[in-house]
C-alpha cells in the first residue's frame, strides 16, 4: 500500500510522497504536472534547531480531492519533545501549487528555527516519465534566476528546428532569509520563536498564462441535495478532474484521470459523463461539444484519423506538439464514436438540435458504415496498431480479446459491447433525426440499420451452449468464445431482447462473475482467469455499473441493487474513493477488496459509477 499522495484540480496533478515532498530519484514519477509537462521535480523542505535542519515526519495528515493538510516535526527520540511542529496545507489549481506553513514553537524556550525549501524543475514530458522504455531526442537547457522572494525556474526544450519555452516562478512571502539558485536551488528562512510562537509562510509554485479556473461545469444543479457519503469523495474527485478541455476554448471536461490520464479521453469522458449525469448535467454537453469539435476530418494513418471518427486522447504536452508520439489527437478507438452518438441522444433535445451536432452525428454514422466496418462487414471493427494499441476497446490491454483456453484473438476484431453500442447509437440518433432535425427519411433509414445490425449480432455472438455472448468476433468470424463482462454493456446498450437479457444478467450474477464487490472482467475458471490482472478477472468500477445500469433498465431491479449496492460496499471500503480497477477476490477469499497495485486515483469513470452505485441503491422503484 502505497503512502504517495496525489492532488488534482483544473487539469494540474501534484505527486508526492506522504509528506508532501517531490524528492527526485532515479526513475521517480513525483512531481507538479501541467499540461503533460513536469514543472517541479523537487520539492522538499526540511526545518528544525538549532542550527541545522533535517528532513521532517509526518505526525498526521487529511487530504481531499485538491487539498492536503500535513503535521511535520523533526525526527526525536522516544523521551524528547519535538522542537517545532509544521502544518503544511498544500492546495493544486489550475495555475499551479499553494502551499501555506504554520510554524509553531513547542518546546519550552525561545530557538532559532531554520527552514529549508530546495526546489527544481525538469520539464520532462509525462510520456519520458513514465519510463516504459521509450526515448525521446529532445534537448533541454535549464536556467534558476533568484530573486528576492523566491526563484525563477526556466527551460527551452528543442527538437529540430523547433522550441518550446517554459517558467516556473517559485516564490514565498515573507521572503526567504537566503536565496541560493541552481540546478537545485534552496530557499531558506531563520526564525525567532519563543514558546508557542507561531509564524506562518505562503510559497506558490505557478505557471505564467494560466490564469482562472475553467468555466463552471461541474456544479451540482441549483437546488440539488448533497450526495451522501462515499457518493460525496466520489463527486469532489470528479470535480476536480473537471479541466479546459485541450484545445478547444470554452468548454470544460472531465480528465480521464491521475496519473498519466489527465486530459480528454473519448470513451472515458463520456461513460463518466453519462453515469454521472443526474449530478452533473453540464458535463454531457460540453463533452459532446469538445468531441464534435475534435471528430477527424481526415485520412491521417499514423493517427488512426478518418473522417467522422471520434478522438481516443488529446494531448498538449511537449513530445505531442513536437510530433514525437502520435496522441496530439490519436484515434486508436473502435468504440467512441459509437459512444457519441449514445451521448448525443442523452442530451436534451434543445442542445442537440444545433447544425454542428447535427452535422458531427451524420459524420459519426458514415464512419461506422464506411471505415467503422458496418456496412462492409456487418460488424463495427479495428484492426491492431503495432505503433499505438494492439486492442482498441476499453479492455486495450494486450491480452484481453482472448478465447476460453487462453489463446490470443487475431485479426480484424468485431467486439461485443461496440455492436451495443452502435446499436444504440444508431436508435437513439434516428430519434434525434426524427424528432429534433426533421429528417424522417434518415431516421427511418437509421432505424433499418439498427435493427438489422441487431439479428446479424444475435445470429454471429449468441452462445446457445452457455447461453452467453461471445467476447468479440476474430478476423476469421469465429466466435471468442471467453465469458467476459463485456456483455454487462449489452444489457446497458439494449441490444438484447428480454430473454437473451434475463440470461445474461443470470450469469453475471453468479458466483464466477460476481464477487460481492463487483463483477469480474473475465468469469473465474478459465484459463486465462487471472484476479490481479488488468483486465482478465479484475474488477473495474464502471464496467460493474454499466452493468447494474442496464440491468435496473431491463426491468431487473433487484439485481441492479444487488450489484451497485456490493460496488457502494467496495467505495466505502476505499474512503469513497474508487480506484480505476482492483483484484478479483471474493469477499469469501478477504473480507475487503484488494488493491491493484498500478490501478490511478482519482480516476473519472470509476468516482462516476460510486455516485451512479449511491443513486441506484437509494432508488424507490419496487424491484423487478
Amino acid at each position: 500500500m502505497t503512502s504517495d499522495s496525489i492532488l488534482v484540480r483544473a487539469g494540474t496533478m501534484l505527486l508526492t510522497d506522504g509528506s508532501g515532498d517531490v524528492r527526485p530519484s532515479a526513475g521517480a514519477t513525483h512531481g507538479l504536472y501541467l499540461d503533460d509537462v513536469r514543472h517541479v521535480s523537487t520539492w522538499h523542505l526540511a526545518g528544525g534547531v538549532p542550527d541545522g535542519a533535517s528532513s521532517l515526519v509526518v505526525a498526521g495528515a487529511t487530504a481531499g480531492s485538491s487539498r492536503r493538510s500535513t503535521a511535520l516535526v523533526p525526527p526525536t527520540t522516544r523521551n524528547q519533545p519535538t522542537d517545532v511542529l509544521v502544518v503544511r496545507n498544500q492546495e493544486v489549481s489550475h495555475e499551479g501549487l499553494v502551499e501555506r506553513w504554520r510554524v509553531t514553537r513547542t518546546a519550552p524556550g525561545p530557538a532559532r528555527v531554520r527552514l529549508l525549501l530546495t526546489v527544481g524543475a525538469d520539464f520532462v514530458d509525462q510520456f519520458a516519465v513514465r519510463s516504459d522504455g521509450r526515448t525521446y531526442p529532445v534537448t533541454c537547457a535549464r536556467t534558476a534566476v533568484p530573486r528576492r522572494d523566491g526563484v525563477v525556474l526556466a527551460a527551452t526544450v528543442s527538437y529540430g528546428a523547433t522550441s518550446l519555452e517554459h517558467t516556473t516562478v517559485v516564490s514565498a512571502r515573507p521572503a526567504p532569509s537566503h536565496v541560493r539558485a541552481g540546478d537545485e536551488s534552496v530557499l531558506e528562512w531563520d526564525l525567532s520563536l519563543e514558546t508557542g510562537d507561531s509564524v506562518t509562510i505562503d510559497v506558490t509554485a505557478s505557471v505564467p498564462g494560466r490564469a482562472g479556473e475553467p468555466p463552471a461545469a461541474a456544479g451540482a444543479p441549483s437546488g440539488a441535495a448533497a450526495a451522501p457519503g462515499a457518493a460525496s469523495r466520489a463527486l469532489d474527485d470528479l470535480d476536480a478532474l473537471v479541466m479546459p478541455c485541450p484545445g478547444v476554448d470554452g468548454l470544460a471536461v472531465p480528465a480521464a484521470g491521475a496519473p498519466w490520464f489527465m486530459t480528454l479521453f473519448g470513451r472515458d469522458s463520456i461513460i463518466a459523463s453519462l453515469l454521472a449525469h443526474d449530478e452533473r448535467p453540464q458535463l454531457l454537453r460540453d463533452v459532446v461539444r469538445a468531441l464534435a469539435a475534435t471528430q477527424a476530418s481526415s485520412d491521417e494513418p499514423e493517427r488512426l484519423a478518418q473522417p467522422g471518427k471520434i478522438v481516443h486522447e488529446v494531448r498538449v504536452g511537449d513530445l505531442a506538439r513536437l510530433g514525437l508520439v502520435p496522441y496530439a489527437r490519436y484515434y486508436g478507438t473502435v468504440d467512441a464514436t459509437a459512444l457519441f452518438l449514445v451521448a448525443l441522444g442523452a442530451l436534451d433535445p434543445e442542445s442537440a438540435r444545433t447544425d454542428g451536432l447535427q452535422n458531427a452525428a451524420r459524420s459519426a454514422v458514415a464512419w461506422l458504415r464506411g471505415p467503422g466496418g458496418l456496412d462492409g462487414g456487418g460488424f463495427v471493427t479495428y484492426r491492431p496498431d503495432p505503433e499505438g494499441l494492439i486492442n482498441q476497446g476499453w479492455k486495450d490491454s494486450h491480452d484481453a480479446v482472448v478465447f476460453r483456453d487462453g489463446t490470443l484473438a487475431d485479426g480484424p476484431i468485431a467486439l461485443c459491447e461496440v455492436q451495443g453500442y452502435a446499436w444504440r447509437g444508431l436508435t437513439d440518433t434516428a430519434r434525434l433525426a426524427r424528432t429534433v432535425w426533421g429528417d424522417a427519411a434518415w431516421a427511418d433509414e437509421l432505424d433499418r440499420l439498427a435493427q438489422e445490425l441487431r439479428t446479424r449480432f444475435v445470429e454471429r455472438f449468441w452462445m446457445d451452449d452457455v447461453q452467453f455472448p461471445a467476447l468479440a468476433l476474430d478476423g476469421d468470424g469465429r466466435q471468442v468464445d471467453a465469458l467476459a463482462s463485456n456483455a454487462g454493456h449489452l444489457l446497458w446498450s439494449g441490444i438484447l431482447d428480454p430473454r437473451r437479457a434475463r440470461a445474461v444478467t443470470d450469469r453475471l450474477m453468479a458466483p464466477e462473475f460476481r464477487t460481492g464487490f463487483g463483477i469480474r472482467t473475465l468469469a473465474a475458471g478459465q484459463a486465462p482467469y487471472a484476479p490481479t490482472s488488468y483486465h482478465n478477472g479484475s474488477v473495474w468500477p464502471h464496467d460493474t455499473m454499466l452493468a447494474a445500469v442496464g440491468m435496473h433498465e431491463s426491468g431487473m431491479t433487484r439485481e441492479a441493487r444487488i450489484v451497485a449496492g456490493e460496488l457502494h460496499d467496495a467505495a466505502s471500503a476505499f474512503d469513497g474513493r474508487l480506484p480505476e480497477l482492483f483484484a478479483g477476490f471474493g469477499r469469501e477469499e478477504f473480507p475487503v477488496p484488494v488493491r491493484y497495485a498500478h490501478a490511478g486515483v482519482p480516476q473519472a469513470w470509476a468516482a462516476a459509477a460510486a455516485v451512479a452505485a449511491a443513486r441506484l441503491v437509494a432508488h424507490p422503484a419496487d424491484e423487478g
